[in-house]
């Protein structure tokens, strides 16, 4: 699939296709006719290379991933000043505090959180492949899993203002629980709040949220209203649990990393990154166990093609005729 430069149209379609919009949610969040919505639809997937949804979705998700890793790889740090100490990082922790969690986990991020790579592989060992419904899924999931990770609550407040968290309450309850989370810590009581009552409630004929999501949501909103200590003690049960319920567990982790921050608690949030990368240390020991060897850690350096070769050999020689 080619690259290509994404205006601002393109952009925000792509990111409500992702989101399992279809072409008739995205004509009516654009504010365009439907007929015209297919036909810009049809357009993009053209300039992009894609044949259909489920092929420009994937092509949208790598290409944020590839722009997460360029945003992750090393930047020069800026000169100080005479006399200024230099701050290290001796720790996840202390990477955390100083940029967030996604940033101090990179790559490990994948092995916790909802539909990461512990859940793929024990797909993959049942014969079940990832259909359109499950690659829509894991992308909505992933993308509230991340802004939690980097305390992008903002993005759960655009959410919630485009309606996203009505149709979650239906659809998957476990990620309005998610979205719920971003607002309440975020200090969006009244939007956090309407969406935890409305998942407090049972619907005939949808799925429920389970006891532990309740108490997390209770305990995040009681850390929201100013009730820290209620609401922090909260978080820590739910967050020291064995492996029943991991992604609820990691969920609560990292809104417990978010509790103690705020407070300027900096040695709890610190050990709490500490402790979310053992949490996704494990599970990556999880996948070896099952026959898996994720981030390829042995990889090698490879060697330059013979073409390559060529080519630079070709460039010295073009650099010494113009000498």
């Amino acid at each position: 699939m080619k690259a290509t430069e994404m205006d601002a149209r393109g952009q925000h379609m792509l990111e409500l296709l992702a989101e399992g919009a279809s072409a008739r949610v995205v004509a009516r969040k654009l504010g365009y006719s439907e007929g015209t919505t297919r036909v810009y639809l049809h357009n993009l997937y053209r300039a992009i290379g894609v044949r259909n949804k489920t092929e420009a979705v994937i092509w949208y998700l790598n290409r944020a991933r590839a722009q997460e890793q360029r945003a992750a790889a090393p930047r020069p740090a800026p000169a100080a000043s005479p006399g200024t100490p230099v701050p290290t990082c001796a720790s996840v922790g202390d990477m955390a505090l100083a940029e967030d969690l996604y940033t101090a986990l990179g790559a490990m991020s994948c092995f916790v959180g909802p539909y990461g790579h512990v859940w793929e592989a024990g797909l993959r060992l049942k014969g079940e492949a990832l259909d359109e419904r499950l690659v829509v899924r894991r992308a909505q999931s992933r993308l509230l899993w991340r802004a939690l990770l980097k305390g992008d609550f903002a993005y759960g407040k655009t959410l919630h203002d485009e309606g996203v968290g009505e149709r979650l309450l239906l659809d998957a309850p476990s990620d309005a629980v998610l979205l719920a989370c971003l607002l309440l810590l975020g200090g969006y009581s009244g939007a956090g709040d309407q969406l935890a009552g409305h998942l407090s409630l049972k619907r005939k004929g949808a799925a429920g949220i389970t006891a532990r999501e309740a108490q997390l949501l209770r305990a995040a909103r009681e850390a929201s209203d100013g009730n820290s200590g209620s609401g922090i003690a909260g978080l820590h049960e739910v967050a020291s649990e064995s492996a029943r319920a991991p992604v609820v567990k990691q969920v609560a982790m990292a809104a417990l990393f978010h509790a103690f921050r705020a407070r300027r608690d900096t040695e709890r949030a610190r050990a709490t990154a500490n402790a979310i990368w053992a949490e996704a240390e494990s599970a990556r020991q999880q996948l070896e166990a099952m026959g898996v060897r994720p981030l390829g850690r042995d990889a090698a350096l490879p060697h330059p093609t013979r073409a390559g070769a060529k080519e630079s050999t070709a460039t010295r020689e073009r650099a010494t005729v113009t000498r």
